[in-house]
């Protein structure tokens, strides 16, 4: 469930790109539905986002976590369409930008997906998990060393976020960096991340993170 994203949607706002909410939106209302989607599951959250647009139609965020919880039931193409109505009332909305990518990376569509990812960076160079994103996309993609650039970006915006280090442990694997790879998994277990048995699966071989 994409619940952490959209409680963040609803509580915060980039830094320095100004408050773009809509006239009349209301913290309290996606607050409140926050809560339903957290207690009731997505389905009980689309119910009270659609009543809540039948008046706010302008709410560009209102829009996006509506497309979240499509994409929680796998209904991608409400999700989409849920994002581009987004996009289209704030073009420059980051929280749609970035469910577009993490949608276009889900449908293996990789190069949309970067361009997505590019375009939430320009608006928040600082946002880690997008270039921890990068880096899945660039392995897939077989762009070895472009991962590894991208996920030493993400870890050195954010050292704390154990998906991060992880990334950066298989990163330096698919580089041939053992030494490396094996301090970032031993950081990563410490930090809480409950894949490790895939991690080593991969540096096996029994897996591959390519397609």
């Amino acid at each position: 469930m994409r619940l952490q994203m959209l409680l963040l949607a609803v509580l915060l706002f980039l830094p320095g790109c100004g408050d773009t909410s809509p006239v009349g939106r209301s913290s309290s209302d996606l607050d409140a539905i926050a809560k339903i989607y957290k207690q009731g599951g997505p389905k009980a959250a689309i119910e009270k986002l659609n009543e809540y647009l039948k008046s706010k139609p302008n709410d560009d965020l209102a829009w996006t976590i509506l497309g979240n919880a499509y994409e929680d039931l796998d209904q991608n193409e409400k999700a989409e369409a849920a994002y581009k109505k987004a996009l289209e009332i704030n073009s420059n909305g980051f929280q749609a930008i970035t469910s577009m990518g993490i949608l276009r990376r889900k449908q293996g569509k990789y190069d949309e997906a970067l361009a997505y990812y590019e375009k939430a960076l320009a608006i928040n160079p600082k946002y880690a998990q997008a270039y921890s994103s990068m880096t899945v996309i660039a392995l897939k993609q077989e762009k070895d060393k472009k991962a590894l650039e991208y996920a030493k970006k993400a870890y050195n915006l954010d050292r704390t976020d154990p998906v991060i280090v992880a990334n950066l442990a298989v990163a330096y694997h698919y580089n041939g960096m053992a030494e490396l790879r094996d301090k970032m998994t031993v950081e990563a277990r410490r930090l809480g991340y409950t894949k490790i048995d895939r991690l080593e699966k991969i540096y096996s071989g029994e897996l591959t993170i390519r397609d």
